[in-house]
């Protein structure tokens, strides 16, 4: 991957607070996000994507908290600065101008009380970046034309119900973008539209990155999206990286049984409509620290040191890396299956 890096997540640890313990939810993540890249972060829903994501921003719930691990913006060469060390007063103001974030829903995340153009223009406002009522009110029928909402200056008065889901979501990208941010985050934005429109806000997300050298994280369950728009990506399971890789290389060469899985789940013309394939069990509850694999339970090739080692990730080449005990050897005919 390109080492020009924007932002940095080295060792990240995110717990929530349960009685009187506190459980880690998201666990060690390393996350590089490189100047002008679309990085995807993928996983079955409850994996910790999205924890992981709010703590960029600092929006966690009131039950979570970073517990270890930094947040490293690379605001311009030679000059970084830790986002989990920043006061309120500093993430906030950075928060908008320079890292923005679209949210899965637009009808939650959207204020139903006011009118789409003000919502927009009220970011401008807060950040002190235009106070001009009239240069501002430009500027945003201007955003909406370019997140392609067809006649933006009437739209701009629209409420939220009376647009489509598809029409939300691109004012949340207009709000989003309206500052020009370095940096966007993408939480699953296109889960509540169908896919025409989803294929429309990945196609804006990538010409916006590629027309202003803005990077993304895009957080997503759907492996379609991620080889639509992505350049790397990232798949976690139960709150850490398994694997990590070009785009390219990932979906060729898928080394962890879970991305295996993961993959082979997609439906495809041709294939036998009656059967589709699944990765069995479910995302384990997590509660108390486990010393085998987290993935040992549901994955067909573990051995009996899946489940008693946890893994290291490994360099399989070509900026392929993967945290299995047999991707790269395959299982030893020695050792016995499972827990025999």
């Amino acid at each position: 991957m390109n080492k020009d890096l924007l932002l940095e997540i080295k060792d990240l640890t995110v717990s929530v607070k349960r009685k009187k313990e506190a459980v880690p939810v998201v666990r060690g993540v390393d996350i590089d996000i490189p100047r002008g890249g679309i990085v995807g972060l993928v996983g079955e829903s409850g994996c910790g994507k999205s924890m992981t994501a709010k703590s960029v921003n600092r929006i966690l719930p009131p039950f979570a908290e970073t517990t270890g691990g930094s947040i490293l913006w690379h605001d311009s060469p030679g000059e970084t600065t830790d986002l989990l060390k920043l006061k309120e007063k500093e993430i906030r103001k950075k928060c908008g101008t320079e890292i923005a974030m679209v949210f899965q829903e637009p009808m939650t995340s959207l204020n139903p009380m006011m009118r789409v153009g003000d919502q927009i223009r009220e970011v401008l406002k807060i950040h002190k970046i235009e106070k001009d009522p009239a240069v501002s009110k430009e500027r945003v029928v201007k955003m909406l034309g370019a997140v392609g909402i067809p006649q933006p200056e009437l739209r701009y008065n629209s409420w939220p119900h009376e647009l489509s889901g598809g029409m939300r979501q691109r004012v949340m990208i207009a709000m989003a973008m309206i500052c020009s941010p370095k940096l966007l985050i993408a939480d699953e934005a296109t889960t509540a539209v169908d896919v025409t429109i989803e294929a429309q806000i990945l196609d804006l997300i990538r010409d916006m990155c590629h027309a202003s050298h803005m990077s993304a994280l895009v957080i997503t369950h759907n492996m379609g999206v991620v080889s639509a728009i992505c350049d790397h990506v990232y798949v976690m399971y139960l709150g850490s990286i398994v694997e990590k890789a070009p785009v390219r290389e990932l979906f060729t060469n898928p080394l962890h049984p879970y991305t295996r899985g993961l993959l082979s789940s997609i439906p495809r013309i041709g294939n036998n409509p009656e059967y589709l394939e699944t990765i069995p069990g479910n995302i384990p509850v997590v509660r108390k620290p486990f010393s085998g694999c987290d993935f040992c339970m549901r994955c067909s090739d573990d051995v009996r040191k899946c489940f008693m080692e946890s893994p290291e990730m490994r360099e399989a080449g070509n900026d392929h890396y993967v945290r299995c005990h047999t991707a790269l050897t395959g299982p030893d005919p020695g050792e016995s299956k499972g827990t025999e």
